[in-house]
C-alpha cells in the first residue's frame, strides 16, 4: 500500500474538513447574530432548494477520472485522452444549457413558494446565484478530480481547500455587513469561477496527461459515459434526497424555527464526523491504482485495517458528540434551547451509520462498481421521502430523524453485501465486526443517555471533561476489540520502514506459521 500517498491524501482532505468545520463554527452565529433565527432559517432554505442543481453532475467527474486512472495505470493512453475530453465536453454543456433553463426562476413565486419574509426578486435572484455557483463547482469539480491520474489526488484537495477558505472569507465579510443574500450569492459564484480558472491552469501545467483536450472528443463515447455516469448521478441524487429536499419540506410544513434545530443539530454532528469522511476519502486514490493493478491481496487487505480504524472511531465521535453537544450549544451559538434529547438520539445513530456506510460504499465507488449501490440507495431514499411527511405533520423533526436511522441501516446492510460480492473470488468477509460494532454502539448510547442527563446541570467544563474521559473509556475497550494493534504496527511500519541489515550482519529469518 502507497501509506505516504494516503497519509498526504489524508492530511489534504483533514485539513479541508477542517476548514469545513470552521466554516461551519463561523457563519451560523454570523448569520445569526445579523439576520435573526427567521431569515437564517431562510437562507438555509433557499441553500438546500438550490443544491438540486447539484444533480446535474451526473458523477460524471467521478466516473471519468476513476475510469481515466485505470486506464493509465494500464497504459491505455488513447482511452485516457478520449475519455477525458469527452466527459469534460459534457460538464461544460451541462453547464450552459442548465444556467440558461435556471433563469425561469426569475419569473417564479419563490418566497409563497418556500413561506419566504424576503422579497421575491431577491429570492430569485439569490436562488439562481446559488445554483450558477454549483453549476461552475461541476467544472471546478471535474478539474480539481483530474489530478487523480497522476497519483496527486491531494494536489486537487489542496486546490479545494483554496476555495473553501476564500469562500469563508467573502461570505463572512458580506455577512457581516448586513449584505442582501443576493449579494452573497453573487460572491460565491464569482469566487468559484476564479479559483476553476486557476486549478485548470496547474492541472495543465501540473499533469498534462490528465488535461482534457476537446479535440479529442467522440461523440460515439458520449453514452459509453453517461450510462455509467447515470448510476454516480443517482448517487448525487440520493445526497440531495437525504440533505436538502428534508429541509425544504420542513421549512413549508414546520416553519424556519424548526429548519434551524435541525440544521444546526445536524452541523454539530457533520463538523465531528470529520475525520472519519477524510479516512473514507482518503483511501479512494488507493483503491483505484490498487484495483487498476490487479493487486487483490493488497485491496483486501486495505479494506481490513481500514475497517477496523473506523469502526474504532465511530463509537468515539458519534457519542462524544451527544455528550458535548450541549456545552457546544452554549460556547458555541449561546442557544441552549436549541438542544432536543430526543433529537440528538437519534442524529446521533444516524451519524454512526453514515460512518460506517461512507467506509464500504468507498470500495465500490472508487473502481466504478457502483451501479447496484447507486440504485438501491435512491429508490430506498425516494421510499424515505415518500414517508417523511406524514411522518413529520405527526411527530415534527423527529418522524423524519426516525425513517432516516431504518433507511440508513438498511443500506449498511446492503453495502456491506456488495462488498462481500466484490471480494468473493479472493477471500471471504467477515460480518462479526459489524456486529461487535452494533453491540457497542447500542450499550454505549444507552450509558451516554444516562451521563447526559445526570450531567445536564453541571459546570460546562465537567461536562466537556465527562466527554473526554467516556472517549478514554470507549478507546480503551476497542483496541482490543477490534484488533487495532495491527493497525498501528503496519503504519509505524510505513512510517520508518526497516533499512535492512547491516554489512556484515546475519539475517535470520523465521517461516511462516
Amino acid at each position: 500500500m502507497g501509506t505516504p500517498r494516503i497519509i498526504k491524501t489524508g492530511a489534504s482532505l483533514l485539513s479541508g474538513q477542517g476548514i469545513q468545520v470552521v466554516t461551519q463554527l463561523v457563519l451560523p452565529p454570523l448569520f445569526l447574530h445579523h439576520y435573526g433565527t427567521k431569515n437564517y432559517g431562510e437562507w438555509v432554505a433557499l441553500s438546500a432548494a438550490a443544491n438540486y442543481l447539484g444533480t446535474l453532475n451526473f458523477g460524471l467527474h467521478n466516473f471519468a477520472n476513476n475510469h481515466v486512472t485505470i486506464a493509465y495505470n494500464r497504459g491505455d493512453m488513447d482511452e485516457v485522452n478520449v475519455i477525458q475530453a469527452t466527459a469534460f465536453a459534457i460538464v461544460l454543456c451541462l453547464a450552459v444549457v442548465a444556467s440558461l433553463l435556471a433563469s425561469v426562476l426569475f419569473f417564479l413565486p419563490i418566497s409563497s413558494w418556500l413561506h419566504l419574509t424576503i422579497s421575491s426578486s431577491e429570492a430569485s435572484a439569490a436562488m439562481y446565484l446559488l445554483g450558477l455557483q454549483i453549476l461552475i463547482r461541476l467544472i471546478f469539480g471535474f478539474l480539481q478530480t483530474a489530478f487523480l491520474v497522476i497519483g496527486e489526488y491531494h494536489r486537487g484537495s489542496n486546490w479545494q481547500n483554496v476555495l473553501q477558505i476564500l469562500t469563508l472569507a467573502g461570505t463572512g465579510a458580506l455577512t457581516f455587513l448586513h449584505s442582501s443574500f443576493a449579494w452573497i450569492a453573487a460572491s460565491q459564484a464569482l469566487t468559484t469561477a476564479l479559483i476553476s480558472v486557476l486549478v485548470g491552469v496547474d492541472l495543465y501545467r501540473k499533469a498534462p496527461v490528465a488535461f482534457p483536450r476537446l479535440k479529442y472528443t467522440a461523440r460515439n463515447r458520449v453514452m459509453d459515459i453517461l450510462k455509467p455516469s447515470g448510476y454516480y448521478g443517482m448517487l448525487f441524487s440520493a445526497s440531495f434526497l437525504v440533505y436538502q429536499l428534508p429541509v425544504v419540506i420542513m421549512q413549508r410544513m414546520l416553519g424556519p424555527t424548526a429548519v434551524v434545530v435541525f440544521s444546526i443539530t445536524r452541523t454539530i454532528y457533520s463538523m465531528s464526523r470529520q475525520a472519519l469522511t477524510s479516512i473514507s476519502s482518503a483511501l479512494g486514490p488507493e483503491i483505484t491504482e490498487l484495483y487498476g493493478k490487479s493487486n487483490w491481496k493488497g485491496l483486501f487487505r486495505l479494506y481490513d485495517l481500514s475497517e477496523r480504524a473506523v469502526f474504532a472511531l465511530v463509537p468515539i465521535v458519534s457519542l462524544s458528540t451527544f455528550l458535548a453537544t450541549p456545552a457546544l450549544l452554549i460556547i458555541w451559538l449561546r442557544k441552549p434551547e436549541l438542544f432536543q434529547l430526543d433529537v440528538c438520539i437519534l442524529m446521533t445513530l444516524i451519524s454512526a451509520a453514515a460512518g460506517i456506510k461512507e467506509h464500504k460504499y468507498q470500495f465500490q465507488i472508487s473502481i466504478n462498481h457502483h451501479a447496484e449501490m447507486a440504485r438501491f440507495l435512491f429508490f430506498t431514499y425516494v421510499g424515505m421521502i415518500a414517508c417523511m411527511v406524514p411522518l413529520v405533520e405527526r411527530f415534527g423533526i423527529r418522524g423524519f430523524l426516525g425513517i432516516w436511522l431504518l433507511t440508513e441501516a438498511i443500506q449498511i446492510l446492503y453495502t456491506v453485501k456488495l462488498n462481500q460480492n466484490l471480494f468473493s473470488h479472493f477471500s471471504a468477509l467477515e460480518i462479526q465486526p459489524l456486529i461487535k460494532l452494533g453491540a457497542l454502539l447500542a450499550g454505549g448510547m444507552l450509558i451516554a443517555w444516562q451521563i447526559a442527563v445526570h450531567v445536564d446541570n453541571w459546570a460546562i467544563v465537567l461536562q466537556l471533561a465527562a466527554t473526554v474521559a467516556f472517549a478514554l473509556v470507549l478507546a480503551a475497550i476497542e483496541y482490543p476489540l477490534f484488533g487495532l494493534n495491527a493497525v498501528r504496527e503496519i503504519f509505524i511500519a510505513r512510517l520508518h520502514p526497516d533499512p535492512g541489515p547491516i554489512t556484515g550482519e546475519t539475517t535470520h529469518l523465521t517461516p511462516a506459521a
